[in-house]
């Protein structure tokens, strides 16, 4: 069985991005807002993860869970209890109040409404009743938004994180290089997170304002300025936003040269770009193992062609 249940949320014009975010997460198509899974992620790792319910008890009708939770003698201190709707439409959700105080009398301890030691969850789903450890989104990450130093063409934290999690695919000891990290957008969700995450920048005015974003945030990460084909580390993934803009031809042959680089030091490649480069990629013999289209809002002018690469 599995372990954990997530909910998702995401806007609409983010639905590609998160999809893309929850298949290298969890190696699988997600379809849904509400799913399984028994790999542990942390809860405020991805942009979309609205909670996590680690399932402790499984029942086909709600008064065989309560003896579950009454056979067990849950105890806590201080505990708080919610329904957590699994559809939009859930029609248990209307008698909420009276199904949560049920699970709240099956445990011994007590209720805390403010300051609550555990949350437990309930739920139904596909005709089974879940019960377990809820767990929110800090949604503290949040707070990179004001950060000191931004440009309109910087990544939104969103698609960042998200990203950076497509790259990494959630394993924390990945070596991660961003050689073109601008003002650290991308660096800052890293540090974040907890990821392994090295920045270059070969704009010395820029380099000086991501490492003013970390240090603003506490972060000891590292900002190097240096052009990328000077770089000679190896790493395991390369983040690589390359520049935008009304491109001419050497504008492109410089992107060219970025990608070329960032195959020379990295075993993958996540590339972004405002342009559609997918044949252009494929000439430079690397291999396109995914792909998705990040839509700055909801107007969906603005788009950043997303590609998870090999070679």
């Amino acid at each position: 069985m599995a372990q954990y249940m997530y909910y998702i949320n995401y806007q609409d014009y983010e639905a590609d991005l998160c999809a893309l975010e929850m298949r290298l997460l969890f190696n699988r198509a997600i379809e849904t807002k509400a799913f399984f899974s028994d790999r542990r992620i942390n809860e405020s790792l991805s942009p979309y993860f609205k909670s996590r319910l680690e399932i402790l008890q499984v029942a086909t009708t709600f008064e065989d869970l309560i003896q579950m939770i009454n056979k067990k003698k849950y105890s806590v201190e201080a505990f708080k209890v919610q329904y957590v709707p699994a559809v939009k439409s859930d029609p248990e959700d209307k008698d909420r109040k009276t199904i949560t105080k049920c699970v709240g009398y099956a445990i011994e301890g007590l209720a805390s409404f403010h300051n609550p030691e555990i949350i437990y969850g309930v739920t139904c789903y596909g005709g089974k009743w879940y019960f377990g450890i809820l767990v929110y989104n800090t949604m503290l990450w949040k707070k990179h938004q004001s950060k000191p130093h931004s440009y309109s063409s910087s990544l939104g934290i969103n698609t960042a994180k998200a990203i950076l999690n497509v790259a990494a695919q959630g394993d924390l000891t990945k070596k991660i290089i961003d050689p073109c990290c601008g003002v650290g957008t991308v660096l800052l969700e890293g540090h974040y997170s907890g990821y392994d995450i090295t920045g270059c920048e070969i704009n010395y005015k820029v380099a000086i304002k991501a490492r003013e974003n970390l240090k603003y945030y506490g972060y000891q990460g590292q900002v190097i300025r240096r052009d990328i084909k000077d770089i000679n580390e190896a790493y395991d993934v390369a983040v690589v936003d390359l520049p935008y803009g009304n491109f001419c031809k050497s504008d492109e042959a410089h992107m060219l040269d970025i990608i070329r680089n960032a195959a020379r030091i990295s075993k993958r490649q996540v590339l972004i770009s405002s342009i559609d480069l997918t044949e252009k990629i494929y000439k430079e013999g690397l291999v396109i193992v995914d792909r998705s289209v990040a839509y700055k809002n909801k107007s969906k002018k603005f788009a950043r062609y997303v590609w998870v690469c090999e070679g």
